[in-house]
């Protein structure tokens, strides 16, 4: 990704431009290719600059500002430049929203820091920056750098917001006039050698948003296609789903069923179902196939051929088959069936990974800043030691997988030596095998929530923990805790959850909520992509 710098400004600033030309002009001297991307507005060009890339009207955004903002991202990411300036609205349209809190939103989502460009007509600097600062901090935004222009005593008032605005530690500079005969100039008298850190600046590393994170895996899934089974496609979210995952195209679609009848209600729908392979569950080839080896596989359980080729007609069975032989490289299901009817056929045909007892589940919860994990909160109701330590070794492999550095916390009633009992002690030897069988991973249990959470209540319940306060992973001791939890978080948070993710399998298979939106379906069948990429 190239590096970007936003400019953002609190009101319509007519010297605005005249500061990104100078920017550019900065920028391109060591022959680096600049380009200025205009997130949202009436669609105008800074001609000088030759700023032909746009992301979004404003008749979008007022419409739907979540869909206009993904549009907007997904545009910036695909900008083909060594640096990017990301040139904010101009406030000349729409009154009565939150238009520069969009703008801060843009500039989160892009990963560019933000230089802000005030004008003393707006109103008291300070005053001004503050309420700017607080807009950033609820967007997970970072300021770069501060430059108030049309001062009339500069000097003064330069002096007087670095006084009043210490604790921000940015470049500030104030001016009079600023030369638009020679911006690129005007800029480096303005901040002197404080200007490299502006042109430099970088986002923390550690901040991501659930839209920076969906974005990340939806390229993910582009780089390498894999084929996703949907066995489903009687129900219209799954040919909805399947519509907008072709657009995105993250994956080859096979969908299970009779072909003519699900063309046909795809074509009633109004949607593009073209490109996805339709394959019946009756197809007398691939019954014949599936049904020899699932006999072979189930033999010891009494299974007869006769009977297997009556089992691999259920859609689920089918699927599974699909992905067994190879045929497909991951499963989604579970939008019309129990979670049961979607993962029983994996536990006895697909199997566990080498070195793995237990299949689990976790779910990614998209915090606003940042993802966590969470195991496991749909499958094993009262995990043994054993298990909760392979739980959690799983976990942090699918945190690592998704690109989370897997610090993982074993959650239980208290903290370190301060609590005793027997769920207590079961997390106590839970994390020791852990700590024997993966030494490498950073873990500490048990742990309570708010200690692996908050970085306040670690330093004073464990400050020696390697985990607690900066935990990524979170195993619960039970499907209970787990699935309560993921729940209370996710509701009262406003955190977006990501699941279940099935894990511990050979080739990956993941179950949908009966409950299940389109975006649900969408999201789970791209990190099933990314699972089979992993699993190749």
């Amino acid at each position: 990704m190239p590096k970007s710098l936003s400019v953002l400004t609190a009101a319509n600033v007519p010297g605005r431009d005249d500061v990104v030309r100078g920017l550019a002009q900065l920028l391109a001297e060591g022959g680096q290719k600049v380009e200025v991307f205009r997130s949202f507005g009436k669609n105008e060009s800074i001609s000088e600059l030759g700023a032909g890339v746009f992301g979004a009207q404003y008749l979008e955004v007022a419409a739907d500002s979540e869909a206009a903002l993904a549009k907007i991202v997904e545009s910036f990411r695909k900008i083909e430049a060594d640096r990017i300036i990301n040139l904010g609205s101009n406030y000349t349209f729409v009154p009565g929203w939150d238009e520069f809190g969009f703008n801060a939103a843009v500039a989160a989502n892009c990963g560019s820091p933000i230089f802000l460009v005030l004008d003393r007509k707006d109103g008291c600097p300070c005053k001004t920056s503050r309420a700017a600062l607080k807009t950033f901090k609820a967007n997970h935004a970072k300021l770069a750098g501060i430059l108030l222009l049309n001062a009339e005593n500069p000097v003064r008032i330069e002096n007087h917001l670095k006084e009043k605005l210490t604790e921000v530690n940015v470049p500030i500079a104030v001016v009079g006039e600023f030369d638009a005969a020679n911006p690129g100039q005007a800029l480096r008298n303005a901040f002197g050698d404080d200007l490299e850190s502006i042109l430099n600046a970088e986002v923390d590393s550690a901040i991501t948003t659930p839209l920076q994170f969906q974005m990340d895996l939806v390229e993910r899934a582009r780089s390498k296609k894999t084929t996703i089974v949907l066995p489903e496609p009687d129900d219209d979210r799954i040919l909805e789903a399947t519509d907008q995952l072709l657009k995105l195209d993250v994956a080859d679609i096979i969908l299970v069923g009779d072909e003519s009848a699900v063309r046909s209600r795809a074509q009633e729908l109004g949607l593009d179902i073209a490109a996805a392979k339709v394959v019946s569950n009756h197809d007398e080839e691939l019954v014949e196939k599936y049904a020899q080896e699932y006999a072979k596989l189930r033999e010891k359980k009494g299974m007869t051929l006769e009977k297997a080729r009556e089992v691999v007609q259920d859609v689920s069975f089918f699927g599974t088959m699909m992905v067994y032989f190879g045929d497909a490289d991951g499963m989604v299901s579970g939008a019309a069936h129990t979670t049961a009817h979607t993962i029983v056929p994996s536990f006895q045909t697909i199997k566990t990974k080498p070195g793995t007892s237990i299949v689990s589940s976790v779910f990614l919860m998209l915090m606003p800043d940042q993802v966590h994990v969470y195991g496991d909160c749909a499958v094993n109701p009262n995990p043994t030691p054993e298990q909760l330590a392979d739980i959690a070794i799983s976990s942090a492999e699918t945190a690592q997988a998704f690109g989370v550095e897997p610090r993982v916390a074993m959650i239980s009633y208290s903290s370190g030596n301060s609590g005793s009992g027997p769920d207590v002690d079961a997390v106590k030897e839970a994390t020791e095998i852990l700590r024997q069988k993966a030494p490498e991973l950073a873990v500490d249990g048990p742990l309570q929530f708010d200690a692996a959470y908050d970085p306040h209540v670690a330093a004073s319940k464990m400050p020696n923990s390697p985990v607690a306060g900066k935990a990524t992973v979170y195993i619960f001791p039970s499907l209970s805790v787990g699935n309560a939890l993921y729940k209370a978080v996710q509701r009262t948070s406003g955190a977006t959850a990501v699941g279940p993710v099935l894990q511990g399998l050979r080739k990956p298979v993941n179950d949908l909520s009966r409950g299940a939106l389109v975006e649900d379906i969408v999201n789970t069948v791209v990190i099933t992509a990314v699972q089979a990429q992993a699993q190749a």
